[in-house]
């Protein structure tokens, strides 16, 4: 099985820059297209590490939950890393609470590496959108953990091994375009050792309709 050389390998506590775009086209009232998409950036914001992809859609059963299922890619660019690509589905809860917004999405994933090896894992995510005043400003902060369950061939170990917590502001620009900023940990283990990733992340958000 192939393995990233200390020369790919990030450094811990290396420096990421997130840059994420989602893109919202409403069907009907219930049914709704997503296509999200993260360019990551890692050696101190230095050198291109990934693309993901995750064009999916979306069904509400009710004004609080709704279900999702699309395809996904992780696309790895430094040679020596590895591509994925699969299937997800996700169970979401919206909710708001006097004028917090609350979110909860629990999402499970098969992963196929190229060496036709199988990652299956569910990501647990919690999350709160906080208005500030009567501004066009939030404040907003979520929390999200890896659940390892089929590693086979992978090199991963089965069980929670990754955690990311994020905080940042976001703000309305126009109806349908939002802007958000903040800072990201990602703490993870591989093989054994624990690694932390600094990340910024900027992210554009649009609704078509």
């Amino acid at each position: 099985m192939r393995q990233p050389t200390q020369q790919q390998a990030t450094p811990n506590n290396d420096l990421w820059l997130k840059t994420m775009v989602s893109i919202d086209y409403r069907i009907d009232p219930q049914w709704s297209f997503h296509l999200e998409s993260e360019l990551v950036v890692d050696r101190d914001a230095s050198r291109l590490r990934a693309l993901h992809v995750r064009p999916g859609f979306e069904y509400a059963f009710s004004p609080h939950w709704a279900a999702a299922a699309g395809y996904v890619q992780y696309q790895r660019y430094p040679t020596g890393m590895r591509t994925q690509r699969g299937s997800f589905q996700d169970l979401l809860h919206r909710s708001r609470l006097g004028g917090v917004f609350l979110n909860g999405r629990l999402r499970a994933e098969e992963l196929f590496f190229e060496n036709s090896a199988l990652l299956g894992r569910t990501r647990g995510l919690v999350g709160v959108r906080i208005p500030i005043a009567d501004s066009p400003w939030e404040v907003a902060a979520s929390t999200e953990f890896f659940l390892n369950l089929k590693v086979d061939g992978t090199g991963y170990q089965s069980g929670i091994h990754q955690n990311r917590t994020y905080a940042g502001f976001g703000r309305a620009i126009s109806p349908n375009i939002k802007l958000s900023a903040g800072y990201e940990l990602d703490t993870f283990e591989r093989s054994g050792n624990l690694r932390t990733m600094h990340l910024i992340r900027v992210g554009f958000a649009f609704k078509l309709n």
